[in-house]
């Protein structure tokens, strides 16, 4: 029997909030399932970087908090140090910048703990089988936990056509050193003729590789750590993935193999939400947010992070795409993030961790309060 995939739509036709809404999809799904009195509980989320909007909202957050401290457990937010040089790049700032967008234990009840310390070094090494990796370096709050819950922004991503469940585990909950372990093969090129000289690049760079010459960007690709920040942050298209290295696969691999990871130990002791609300073509790393690709579609979730994302993809590819957004002439039943993202197959993600075991992409899906 596929696993259920609990699905409540955000549609305003039952004159029920969407927390309340939220609640009702946590019961439903038995999100809390198996956490024990005391449990010290992860709840693995993305924050926002500061200027960017389209983040899960707090008071969604909430309700994962409530629902975990109703069965027992001791919930903390948590998210790994980013590896590009931004506002979440360190424990200080990060922490700032989860108050400033509104995961202050004041709105969400629960308080928000860097997973991987200061400058993100705190890890555990956990062993892998995987094809690919070997031994992941999970942020240690995570890694620790007696239970983790991923309550991830469903959106795309430039490197993995989407980012759900699997990405927020995966790259999410990786160290520093896990995330550029994960990016190692990306090499960008440079496009001279569209580089404006902005310096965007060179400022978010992490292994200083970028420099401005003659006011066009030049990288030293014997520097680069393939992060793959300046594709991300250029905003001319200058910075370009090098699509001939076959990087984005393995990088998509290799985010698979850290989700499974992340989750190691903790059999029994796991939960998965998407929010599929404010649906960005972009990841919420960056410090803007598009209009976004479809129409808000809602919430689900499911013990299986596979059945979870591959539902959530499958809603996104029915629908139309969203007047005034990237995908506004592409129609329903067409691929959005092949259409916004044409060299990335979001495929890959799902096929690896089903073939090593993560859960299933065939599922059944339960919509309530039809």
């Amino acid at each position: 029997m596929p696993p259920k995939v609990y699905f409540v739509s955000a549609k305003d036709d039952h004159g029920v909030s969407l927390p309340d809404k939220m609640s009702r999809l946590l019961d439903a799904a038995d999100i809390g399932k198996g956490i024990s009195k005391g449990d010290l509980v992860a709840i693995k989320l993305h924050v926002g970087e500061p200027g960017n909007l389209s983040f899960v909202p707090p008071q969604l957050v909430r309700r994962v908090v409530d629902k975990v401290r109703a069965v027992g457990g001791n919930p903390f937010l948590t998210d790994a140090n980013t590896l590009y040089v931004g506002q979440r790049s360190n424990g200080v700032n990060h922490a700032m910048a989860a108050i400033s967008n509104g995961f202050g234990v004041e709105v969400t009840g629960a308080p928000f703990i860097v997973a991987d310390g200061l400058t993100g070094q705190d890890y555990v090494g956990v062993s892998m089988p995987g094809p690919f990796i070997r031994e992941a370096k999970i942020a240690s709050a995570i890694a620790r936990a007696d239970a983790v819950i991923s309550v991830a922004h469903f959106k795309g991503h430039q490197l993995s056509g989407f980012g759900g469940t699997l990405k927020n585990l995966g790259m999410g909950s990786a160290s520093r050193a896990g995330k550029q372990v994960q990016h190692s093969d990306l090499k960008p090129r440079t496009n001279q003729e569209r580089c404006v000289g902005c310096g965007r690049c060179v400022r978010y760079c992490p292994a200083e590789a970028i420099a401005l010459v003659d006011r066009r960007a030049e990288a030293d690709w014997g520097k680069c750590i393939g992060c793959g920040e300046c594709v991300v942050v250029c905003r001319h298209k200058a910075m370009q993935i090098n699509w001939d290295e076959g990087a984005p696969g393995s990088m998509q691999r290799r985010m698979a193999e850290y989700a499974a990871a992340a989750l190691a130990g903790k059999e029994g002791k796991t939960g998965f939400v998407n929010v599929a609300i404010r649906i960005s073509p972009n990841c919420d790393c960056n410090p803007v947010n598009d209009i976004p690709v479809v129409s808000d579609i809602g919430l689900l979730a499911s013990h299986d992070p596979v059945a979870l994302d591959q539902a959530s993809s499958d809603m996104v590819v029915r629908a139309a795409g969203a007047p005034g957004g990237a995908c506004c002439d592409v129609g329903e039943h067409e691929d959005k993030f092949k259409s916004v993202f044409p060299n990335t197959d979001w495929n890959t993600q799902l096929e690896h961790a089903e073939a090593i075991g993560l859960g299933s992409r065939e599922y059944e899906l339960v919509e309530l309060m039809r």
